[in-house]
């Protein structure tokens, strides 16, 4: 998900998503010439280089691709001997795997959400180490980010972008309505969900449609059942997806589904992730598990952090399970074949500092990996997030760290429990053996 893919981001995180996720359709767009503060040249001597045009390929579209563009104008302003060009992907991992299997793509640099692909693509020696990159900034970025994409020695991306799933978000005027509190655990989650749900009040949204935000549904369960070493084991494969407390995950949120606090089972899996945004905003859903990067988008719908909506962590449901919060990024790559590499690996180290971190942080939605971003440049519920992150820890979002080709499996999976959640067993079953057959690939 974020974008899952955050599909959702969320984005601790504090974001994003987003991910992860996202809904974006393919563009062309570029920026006009500039430079970096962390770069080797100055602006006057690079005035006398030649000029380049580096390729960025990302699916950041909307709102936070404007912000891209707009932080790498900065760059370009420093930089006047280097173009950057932002080429939107809709499909960025084909166009990523077929450029890359060529052996000479048409990109210097590359945003990806997904980890488990980037270190598959870094032992296929198809990726530019960037541990200069991580020295230069010696214990400035998130380790737990860093170490998604390490094999060995050796990172092969950079974490640019920090998200969350912390938690619930929900309307607060909803809740005041009818003098309700949010809920701490599962008990009192479904109580709210039949008062809700008696006045005519989607209880909670899913965004079915897209698959992706059902998994970040489901690893919110599993952690408040075994916590992050049950998610980190699932994640690994050491335990099944039969597993007795994997299924009890499975089992809970069918009750929820077919209790009706997802709304209408009909119609709940039509449900597209964006479109719960303005629902939200409006009250007519009242709680929505996502990532951070819902907090931009619902001020854009013109609620208000702490007025209009809050946030809570997904209810308690074992009391002795530790709680951590499902958190990723957006890392940048570079091709081993990139046209331009020196200026690549120029851009990259920018763009994983605080300068660069700083300019989209307060831009909104966005959490930063570079720990000398201060939280003052946060807005306060993103602040929240990043919060929580260092107060309860993070874990590595579930889908996107499992092999190449098994994650739209579990999101099409778990849409399939969505539409028939009694068949939670043979689903999880289904899952297992799936999972063997991938994770022996790996």
């Amino acid at each position: 998900m974020g974008r899952k893919t955050l599909s959702v981001a969320m984005a601790l995180v504090v974001v994003l998503a987003v991910v992860a996720a996202g809904c974006i359709t393919g563009s062309t767009t570029s920026t006009s010439p500039t430079s970096s503060p962390s770069a080797t040249s100055t602006a006057s001597t690079s005035s006398t280089q030649k000029q380049v045009t580096v390729v960025i390929y990302g699916q950041w579209g909307g709102v936070e691709g404007q912000n891209f563009e707009s932080a790498l104008k900065v760059y370009e302003k420093e930089h006047p001997n280097v173009k950057i060009k932002y080429v939107i992907q809709s499909k960025l991992r084909d166009a990523v795997l077929t450029e890359l299997a060529t052996g000479s793509p048409n990109f210097d640099i590359a945003i990806l959400p997904w980890p488990a692909l980037i270190k598959e693509l870094g032992q296929k020696g198809q990726l530019e180490p960037l541990n200069s990159i991580v020295n230069y900034y010696n214990g400035e970025i998130q380790k737990d980010l860093l170490n998604m994409v390490k094999v060995g020695d050796t990172y092969y991306a950079i974490p640019i972008k920090a998200w969350a799933k912390p938690g619930i978000w929900y309307n607060v005027h909803d809740f005041e309505k009818y003098n309700l509190t949010p809920p701490k655990t599962l008990d009192q989650l479904k109580q709210d969900c039949k008062v809700f749900e008696e006045h005519g009040i989607q209880p909670m949204a899913s965004g079915a449609a897209d698959k992706w935000p059902l998994t970040d549904i489901f690893e919110a369960v599993l952690i408040r059942i075994g916590g992050p070493q049950l998610h980190n084991d699932l994640m690994l494969h050491k335990v099944k997806w039969t597993d007795p407390r994997v299924l009890e995950a499975f089992k809970i949120l069918r009750d929820l589904i077919k209790e009706g606090c997802y709304g209408n089972p009909q119609t709940a899996i039509g449900e597209k992730w964006e479109a719960q945004i303005p629902r939200l905003a409006q009250g007519q859903v009242a709680m929505y598990f996502m990532g951070n990067w819902i907090v931009l988008m619902l001020e854009k719908e013109g609620a208000q952090p702490g007025k209009d909506f809050g946030l809570i962590p997904f209810p308690i449901i074992n009391q002795s399970a530790k709680f951590a919060i499902v958190a990723g990024g957006d890392w940048v790559v570079i091709p081993k074949n990139a046209p331009h590499k020196e200026a690549a690996m120029e851009l990259a180290k920018w763009l994983a500092g605080p300068q660069y971190q700083e300019i989209m942080v307060k831009k909104k939605g966005y959490l930063a990996p570079n720990l000398k971003v201060p939280l003052s440049a946060y807005d306060p519920m993103d602040a929240k997030v990043v919060e929580w992150m260092k107060e309860y820890g993070i874990v590595p979002d579930l889908d996107d760290n499992a092999p190449p080709g098994f994650q739209p499996i579990i999101w099409n999976k778990l849409f399939e429990f969505w539409a028939n959640p009694d068949d939670y067993k043979q689903i999880a079953e289904q899952l297992e053996q799936y999972a063997e057959q991938y994770y022996k690939k790996s």
